[in-house]
């Protein structure tokens, strides 16, 4: 296994060193990120750690030059230099032979994930519906990005969590999905919609082990390539799934579900997480006051 402790360890000594700016950023995906394989580190892990960034906020310097927090918040440009740097720690190891030059950065799809989400960060219904129905037509031969699209938007499962998921971890009767391990370590039972129920039904369950979302070699399929040519079709080029996972909680903010629910659905485990879905609450209430009080 290679971790990416190793590469940096490899980058730091290298006769040609990656352009990553501060090594303090270097240290904090080192700490971070560092002991899980680079291949493995997801956009889900990625996002994770940003959000721990975002929590700690600046550091300033104490006794003895020792860093700690200074109870200042991070600014999103310099959340965003920070996937710059773990981006900038890919594409040398690319360079390097160390990973494949076709290996997809995990960093990709991610701007200021600590910022709320705005209007340019999350699909509407409308456009949800509009992927789904693309998928139909895109999607003849696996016949399941449909159904994948509905879960993410329904559930706000990650992405790993879905396409991990195997046909015993569906409950019919409660119309429940369980994810066995989360990016946080631990079980997480999702309610299935009713959408999300008559999608997976139509992909005639198979024996419990197997996979839902498997390709030919029994493996989670690789989807990203049809994943674009569906988001293309609607002229949504860019969106990456994980945008379904942030469209689900300003979906639910929106509808005015409690930050308690949103958080016990999102699987996050602080405020902080779930509360960047919460400006959604907020503008519909603003718009209702508004409307009534002018």
């Amino acid at each position: 296994m290679t971790t990416l402790a190793h590469i940096i360890d490899a980058m730091m000594v290298s006769d040609s060193p990656a352009d990553i700016g501060s090594l303090g950023r270097v240290e904090f995906w080192r700490t971070e990120l560092g002991h899980i394989d680079i291949r493995a580190i997801t956009e889900d892990d990625v996002e994770d750690a940003c959000i721990r960034l975002a929590k700690r906020g600046k550091l300033t310097a104490g006794r003895n030059m020792t860093a700690r927090p200074s109870g200042k918040p991070l600014a999103p440009a310099t959340i965003t230099r920070y996937l710059t740097t773990l981006a900038g720690i890919y594409r040398w190891a690319k360079r390097q032979r160390l990973l494949p030059r076709r290996h997809e950065t995990p960093t990709k799809g991610l701007e200021k994930p600590a910022s709320p989400v705005d209007k340019n960060k999350y699909l509407t219904s409308e456009e949800v519906e509009r992927l789904i129905t693309a998928a139909r037509v895109t999607d003849q031969k696996w016949g399941r990005l449909a159904a994948m699209i509905t879960l993410g938007f329904h559930t706000g499962l990650r992405l790993g969590s879905i396409t991990g998921l195997r046909w015993k971890d569906i409950d019919w009767e409660n119309q429940t999905a369980f994810v066995r391990r989360t990016k946080n370590g631990e079980p997480h039972i999702a309610p299935l919609s009713t959408a999300c129920i008559a999608e997976l039904r139509q992909l005639h369950p198979k024996k419990p082990e197997r996979l839902i979302f498997e390709g030919r070699t029994g493996k989670p399929f690789r989807h990203t390539k049809l994943w674009e040519k569906t988001v293309a079709l609607v002229g949504l080029e860019g969106r990456t799934f994980h945008w379904l996972r942030h469209s689900c909680g300003t979906a639910l903010a929106a509808s005015g579900v409690n930050q308690a629910s949103i958080m016990a659905v999102m699987n996050h485990k602080t405020l902080t997480a779930s509360a960047r879905y919460m400006h959604a609450n907020i503008d519909d209430t603003r718009r209702v006051i508004a409307g009534v009080f002018g």
